[in-house]
């Protein structure tokens, strides 16, 4: 495992970057950690199987790295998040935060857009764009020398999805981070995107990686810590003296971060980072959400309409046709949910290309 220092560090992103889940971009202290540094092995995740602690990976595809696949080296993947929960627990280990995984693969305050830097991804800096998974560690390692943080699988975190800036207590899904090697738009590998699935779910392309909470816990300075809801899980580090950092272009108001030059242009969604030595009438905790605050994106998919549009998108035809040749037609289905534009999708005899909030684009013949 390698140690992750204590610190502060500004979570998601800009107001001007990134999707709408990923906003505010708003302060956190994280407390010292242990974090594996690699992914979590398929041969380590049967060892557990074979000494009664795991049950054995979920399905039957290629793509997953069973004991039949001579893929030892590779990471698990196939796994749900019971699973993956599991697998941390029977080695003494627990699963990182939302919160903790994000500062580890950003180096913390220098912010890296991937674990390696701001360079966009290719085959030399991780496995990314590629046929299937590959052993871990292939690449050069990333912030805090850990490898893999960006491709290769997703990686299952223990936070419960839910808009920013708060920590969720309870939920419909779990988030994973850190894009896998089925993509292939850089977008996908960036530090700051947030994935989820409901517990049971999983893919060929989802696995894991362990923490440990390091004690005395060490917070950084001028936070203290507070006991978490969980006994078992990460350690909470809150700010209890001095002025809360705000993303570039924002400052601090006594209350929320504001822009600078015209406060009055910030979008009313934004809800800057809260000051917990405000009263308890401005506090937020667990789902207590202020007005105004952004909707996960599960919750915004019951808002959305049931009526999905299929629109021609021929600038993506050259794209189709390179990596979809039989399909070589490119649309966008919009409207509905990522689930429920699926169905009119496969209708379609169409390949998804690529996805969104509220659109999937496709190949269609």
């Amino acid at each position: 495992m390698v140690e992750v220092k204590e610190g502060m560090f500004l979570m998601g992103s800009r107001i001007s970057e990134g999707c709408p889940e990923e906003r505010p971009m708003h302060e956190v202290g994280v407390g010292a950690f242990f974090l594996d540094r690699t992914e979590v092995t398929a041969s380590a995740y049967d060892a557990c199987v074979q000494a009664g602690g795991c049950t054995p990976m979920l399905g039957s595809s290629f793509l997953c790295n069973g004991p039949t696949s001579g893929r030892g080296d590779h990471p698990a993947n196939c796994v749900d998040f019971s699973q993956a929960e599991a697998y941390c627990r029977f080695v003494g280990k627990r699963l990182p935060s939302e919160r903790e995984w994000e500062y580890a693969a950003r180096g913390g305050s220098e912010l890296r857009r991937f674990s390696w830097g701001d360079e966009p991804p290719d085959s030399q800096r991780a496995c990314y764009n590629h046929p299937g998974t590959c052993p871990v560690g292939s690449f050069p390692e990333g912030a805090f020398g850990l490898l893999d943080m960006s491709g290769n699988v997703w990686e299952w975190t223990s936070t419960w999805f839910g808009a920013y800036p708060n920590e969720h207590t309870s939920g419909t899904h779990r988030v994973y981070r850190g894009g896998s090697f089925s993509r292939r738009f850089p977008k996908w590998l960036r530090n700051a995107l947030r994935n989820r699935y409901q517990a049971h779910e999983w893919s060929a392309s989802l696995g894991m990686r362990c923490a440990r909470t390091i004690s005395p816990v060490r917070c950084p300075a001028s936070t203290e810590h507070r006991p978490s809801h969980d006994a078992e899980g990460p350690p909470s580090c809150e700010r209890v003296s001095g002025i809360p950092t705000c993303e570039p272009g924002m400052e601090w108001t006594g209350e929320r971060c504001a822009l600078i030059a015209a406060p009055h242009l910030m979008p009313a969604s934004y809800v800057g980072p809260r000051n917990e030595q405000r009263s308890t009438q401005t506090k937020t905790r667990g789902n207590d959400l202020p007005k105004g605050a952004l909707p996960s994106l599960a919750e915004a998919a019951t808002q959305e309409t049931d009526t999905v549009v299929r629109v021609r998108t021929p600038t993506h035809d050259d794209d189709c046709k390179r990596h979809y040749p039989g399909t070589p037609t490119a649309y966008q289905f919009k409207g509905g949910t990522f689930h429920g534009r699926n169905p009119m999708i496969r209708a379609g005899g169409c390949v998804r290309r690529d996805m969104g909030e509220h659109w999937t684009s496709a190949c269609c013949p």
